[in-house]
């Protein structure tokens, strides 16, 4: 008897009905499979979809590392880290089209117009009925001119994101967008595109159920969208920028900044500066307008756990770093002998130097500036860090905490 029929008649019944559904499961995958690329490929509204779908994302990504690369304030036209460009508002097809206006609007709040291209660096980007993207940028995230408030971890966006249904709303409290990206389609009923101006954004984007992708300030609504009779009423497909998707990319440099001057004022003086108190002076304070002279959150010799001191680190850092409050908001504790800090300090158990939290966006329950460390961090193994407990763990997963440590020398 060969070994393969012996291995065929030594297995048990329950295993040859494994092995039976098994293929009958593979048979179900490669069916559907089969079954939903041939839909797709019967359907090409789907595929545009889809590829301006992975369009837009192209240009979400795009939007953000502008913004995070873009440095000092040292002009009023060079915007600081986390700023985000103004529309363009210029005539399609005119010399200054695919460039940023210099004003984002008149009267303040948000502004729409098409994606600045070429400010961004990169090829038109369109959809796939050939259209250039539209944009609108929240105020809280525009240039300093425009707003002159700080951009740190506690900023916020302002702008709303409805789903097709046009009560569901994709953006809960706490996740509203910085930007929004859109693409417009085919024109439907009722849009002339050629009787309009093209830069007019009625011409090019929907309003339904009481929200309108058209205005600045929205409320936006996600596309496509049938009316009950059936009809396509919106068709614009959009993609959102929150203010925790940026602030999160932003939060990694501001680290570095901080990191890199860290080590700088350590080699000056042998030990790391001590931090600031959690409620020292201008450590809660709002900064009004970044363009001018900001009151640093200073150290305290006796802290050993509070905030990143922005006085002693001055000499250290680019002056957006200062001037946007990066220091009031990120929480630094060290254990160092030269600055008068000896309990040591853990991280998952492992002793370290120093450790430099940035804590993300502000959620919903948290409110800012506070003396609350709640406020700021989400695991509970960290919150109680103002109160003296030196030991701190990797902030989990599911918060947008990032946290920096330096190893204890051996």
């Amino acid at each position: 008897m060969s070994v393969t029929r012996k291995i065929a008649h030594g297995c048990p019944a329950r295993n040859r009905g494994a092995a039976l559904l098994l293929l009958l499961l593979l048979v179900v995958i490669a069916f559907s499979t089969t079954l939903i690329t041939s839909l797709a490929a019967k359907n090409p509204e789907i595929q545009r979809q889809q590829s301006t779908l992975e369009t837009l994302a192209q240009a979400k990504q795009a939007l953000i590392a502008w913004s995070v690369a873009h440095g000092d304030v040292g002009t009023d036209s060079f915007p600081r880290p986390g700023a985000l460009p103004c529309p363009d508002r210029n005539l399609f097809g005119s010399a200054d089209s695919g460039f940023a206006s210099g004003s984002c609007s008149t009267g303040g709040g948000t502004s729409i117009g098409r994606l600045p291209w070429r400010s961004l660096g990169m090829e038109r980007l369109r959809d796939a009925s050939g259209e250039t993207f539209w944009y609108a940028v929240s105020d809280n995230f525009r240039n300093p001119n425009l707003y002159k408030a700080p951009i740190n971890s506690d900023s916020k966006g302002s702008l709303l994101l409805y789903a097709a249904n046009g009560s569901t709303l994709s953006t809960p409290i706490g996740e509203e967008l910085a930007a929004i990206i859109l693409a417009p389609g085919h024109p439907l009923p009722g849009q002339d595109r050629d009787a309009l101006p093209n830069n007019n954004a009625s011409g090019y984007l929907d309003a339904f159920n009481g929200k309108n992708n058209a205005n600045a300030g929205g409320p936006f609504i996600m596309g496509p969208a049938k009316d009950a009779n059936g009809n396509i009423v919106t068709n614009d497909l959009v993609v959102g920028v929150t203010a925790r998707e940026l602030l999160s990319a932003l939060e990694q440099r501001a680290l570095n900044e901080a990191q890199i001057a860290l080590k700088k004022y350590a080699e000056t003086y042998g030990h790391y500066p001590n931090p600031a108190p959690p409620n020292g002076d201008n450590c809660t304070s709002p900064v009004a307008d970044v363009k001018l002279a900001v009151s640093p959150c200073a150290s305290d010799s006796t802290t050993c756990i509070g905030r990143l001191p922005e006085d002693v680190l001055e000499p250290y850092v680019a002056s957006w770093f200062l001037r946007n409050a990066w220091g009031r908001v990120m929480i630094y504790a060290i254990n160092d002998n030269g600055a008068g800090c000896s309990t040591p300090i853990h991280v998952d158990g492992e002793e370290k130097n120093y450790i430099l939290i940035a804590p993300g966006s502000a959620r919903n329950e948290q409110s800012r500036p506070s003396l609350s460390l709640s406020d700021y961090l989400e695991d509970s193994g960290n919150t109680d860090g103002w109160s003296g407990n030196s030991d701190f763990v990797v902030p989990d997963v599911n918060n947008n905490d990032l946290l920096r440590a330096e190893p204890a020398r051996n």
